[in-house]
């Protein structure tokens, strides 16, 4: 979004003028407003308002930032707003609104306030709004203030208490700018939020036993908030000792999270599939486990205790949209701690959800041959699509050089060539030239109303995700959304932006989206793209509901967003897919259970993919039998065919802006289709979308278009009047794809 001014050198000058005045005004308001809160706190010794940004202090740039906000009792009852103005990932400022309530906060006077930060060495201010927008309290942080930013593709793992060791796998690069991932560790019952969208940052969750105290004093929101994040595609790691079976019992929100109930405890003596499988010559000594009776997931690694019982030690099962691992035993008790290929398990045990080679390359390395296009991530290119407007004509450099060169022909040598040696009157030379130019700046002016309409145009591209197996009832499903849309405007305008879904009970959170990289508007970019913006509002309401206002937008520029939302769906239909014993394939009724038609659907399962009729209608089903024969997954995701008996693959181009089904479609099995290697950029600013991990559990993946957007965009004036013009919106394009998760039964043993 280039810079544009809204106003003219004169209206600025008055402008700043008045800002400066007014500024001034408010500066000694706030001073005064600031010195009486901190004079009434003057028998107290800590700060009335105590702000800490991230998990324990970190944070993602163009993320979001969990910021937890604590107030004195007074304050709290002073208090009616919070704004947290920050910088977004084009240089504009952006304000946070936050209204409370009596209820917003916990009983130690804590709220948490989801924000994005867009540059790397930002300065955030904190303001605390009473009764008629009246400021009481302000604070400038920046610097240590903030905690520690991390790149926005930065890997991190997340500990409930200990990390057991994980970090010892990470490895700093030479100039230590970056590492191979970070780990937080989340050690006080104050540091674990309440909220699902504090974790988005989050690429892996650790839970130990080890910390019991921690574990018992989480109340269920914070449980919850873990709950729903795993369930929404996050990845979590289990990992509970001998020691650990009364505290499973004690508490049902971790229990839930567990592939089957704890039924006693035992003592591995003789470890040695376990040693086979990290190839250690380095021997491990006698540890601790529990005994676990799986009810779902695939059993990895099974070992033997003491008292010769097979002990499922290591699992894989799935939740939600979220997969998981559980590990019997604590990798922090005194076995593990000694054991000096601890590391190599670990390496084995965070492999699907760490690329650790693809962290430890460089960014240009991991660029390639993408390099000179500005990003090096599927969601650049996935900006670079959605900004192409089929009515919004681009005139290229060559054509204004082509053009300029035109007009310098016409008013010099053919000119003189014209009026002096032609018709043989020089004086006529002043007449045709500025005929000439004139022309030219009436075409010119058409041509701009032309290629430049002046109405808003909307690009949107959605992904939204069923859970079908979200509980006990069988009709109820889970709906999880998210969106990308480019608001372009014509003309220099503020306006108002919300995302509406499907059900107006459900709330969807909106904010800008941001672009990962050094170039020109990435978050690491230390360019201000669009400096002289208005700062404008992200409001957020008590439901979760954000809505974006006095958004300004250049004359021809554009404004990227995503929004996320979750929400229950009535199911009128149930699959019943089962595994075929011993081939790996699938067998049963597939079926839409969507009150809408499923079109080009593809079932994915494991390493296949089984090809359909091109429309499964609403509540009907398709028939999976053993003769249906599927197809390796490379040769949908890859566009792998056999050519005179030779293999070929569909090459993959960064710079495709025309194909946004297949980019997609990519995006969201990226693993899958050795997304790295294929298409030379990565995928780590929103791995989330991925869910190649869930193809290898007992999930398979109903895969197909929607004809009617699930969300919408939805554009207003900020200044609009009853008297107004209304705002003439069109939607260019509005791909959506929905992600249906079935439960697969596994193969009947007689």
């Amino acid at each position: 979004m280039s810079s544009r001014l809204f106003t003219f050198p004169f209206l600025q000058l008055w402008l700043i003028l008045a800002s400066t005045w007014g500024g001034a005004c408010a500066a000694q308001a706030d001073t005064s407003a600031s010195e009486q809160i901190l004079s009434s706190k003057t028998e107290v010794n800590d700060s009335p308002v105590q702000v800490s940004f991230g998990l324990a202090g970190v944070w993602k740039l163009g993320q979001l930032c969990p910021v937890r906000v604590q107030l004195a009792a007074e304050l709290q009852a002073a208090t009616t707003v919070i704004e947290i103005q920050t910088v977004d990932g084009d240089g504009v400022d952006a304000i946070y609104r936050q209204p409370l309530t009596a209820d917003s906060f916990s009983r130690s006077g804590v709220v948490w306030i989801p924000i994005r930060i867009g540059r790397q060495q930002p300065s955030i201010e904190v303001r605390l709004l009473g009764n008629d927008a009246q400021l009481i309290y302000r604070h400038h942080y920046e610097g240590g203030d903030l905690g520690r930013g991390l790149p926005s593709s930065q890997p991190l793992i997340v500990a409930l208490g200990s990390s057991m060791g994980v970090e010892s796998l990470s490895r700093s690069s030479a100039d230590g700018s970056s590492a191979t991932f970070s780990t937080v560790r989340l050690e006080s019952v104050d540091e674990v939020p309440p909220n699902s969208n504090a974790y988005s940052s989050c690429d892996l969750l650790l839970i130990s036993g080890g910390d019991r105290g921690l574990l018992s004093s989480l109340d269920g929101t914070q449980w919850s908030a873990v709950d729903r994040w795993i369930r929404q595609g996050g990845a979590c790691i289990i990992c509970l000792g001998d020691q650990d079976q009364a505290l499973v019992a004690e508490l049902e929100p971790l229990m839930d999270l567990l592939p089957g109930p704890l039924v006693g405890v035992g003592r591995i003596s003789n470890p040695g599939a376990l040693e086979s499988l990290v190839a250690t010559e380095d021997p491990l000594a006698d540890f601790g486990c529990v005994l676990i009776e799986p009810q779902r997931g695939r059993i990895e690694l099974a070992l033997t205790d003491s008292l010769s019982r097979a002990v499922p030690w290591w699992l894989t099962y799935s939740h939600g949209l979220g997969t998981m691992r559980f590990v019997a035993s604590d990798l922090d008790q005194p076995a593990f701690e000694d054991w000096v290929d601890r590391q190599r398990l670990w390496g084995r045990l965070i492999a699907p959800y760490m690329d650790r080679a693809g962290a430890d390359a460089t960014e240009e390395q991991a660029v390639g041959e993408a390099s000179y296009l500005g990003y090096n991530d599927m969601v650049g290119q996935l900006r670079a699509t959605l900004d192409l407007f089929p009515q919004v004509g681009v005139i290229s450099f060559g054509q204004v050089a082509a053009l300029l060169v035109g007009v310098l022909l016409l008013i010099g040598p053919i000119d003189y060539f014209v009026s002096v040696k032609w018709l043989k009157r020089p004086e006529l030379s002043w007449v045709l030239a500025g005929t000439i130019l004139v022309a030219v700046c009436v075409g010119l002016t058409l041509l701009l109303a032309k290629i430049r309409p002046s109405e808003v145009h909307l690009n949107s591209a959605q992904i939204v995700d069923i859970d079908v197996d979200s509980g006990d009832d069988n009709r109820v499903g889970i709906a999880s959304g998210r969106l990308w849309s480019h608001v372009f405007s014509g003309s220099a305008r503020e306006l108002d932006i919300a995302v509406a879904a499907s059900q107006a009970s459900a709330p969807v959170r909106v904010d800008w989206q941001g672009l990962p990289g050094h170039g020109l508007g990435g978050l690491l970019s230390q360019l201000s793209t669009d400096r002289g913006m208005p700062a404008y509002t992200i409001e957020s309401a008590d439901d979760g509901m954000t809505k974006l206002l006095g958004v300004g937008i250049p004359a021809a520029g554009t404004k990227c967003l995503t929004a996320q939302w979750t929400q229950p769906i009535d199911l009128i239909a149930t699959s019943h897919l089962q595994e075929i014993p011993g081939v790996d394939q699938l067998q049963g009724e597939l079926a839409n259970p969507l009150s809408v038609d499923v079109l080009d659907p593809v079932l994915f399962y494991h390493h296949w993919f089984y090809s359909l009729n091109s429309r499964i209608p609403a509540g009907e089903s398709v028939r999976i039998s053993y003769d249906t024969i599927p197809k390796d997954i490379s040769r949908r995701l890859n566009g792998r065919r056999t050519v005179d008996g030779n293999e070929t693959t569909t090459k993959w181009d960064p710079a495709d802006r025309e194909s946004i089904d297949r980019l997609l479609e990519l995006m969201m099995f990226y693993k899958s289709a050795s997304g790295k290697t294929y298409t030379s950029l990565a995928h780590r600013f929103q791995p989330q979308v991925d869910q190649s991990n869930l193809l290898q559990t007992d999930r398979a993946i109903l895969l197909g278009r929607l004809e009617r957007p699930w969300a919408a965009v939805q554009v207003a004036l900020s200044d609009a009047t009853p008297e107004s013009q209304p705002l003439e919106v069109q939607q260019d394009m509005d791909r959506v794809w929905c992600r249906i998760v079935i439960p697969v039964e596994p193969t009947s043993k007689k």
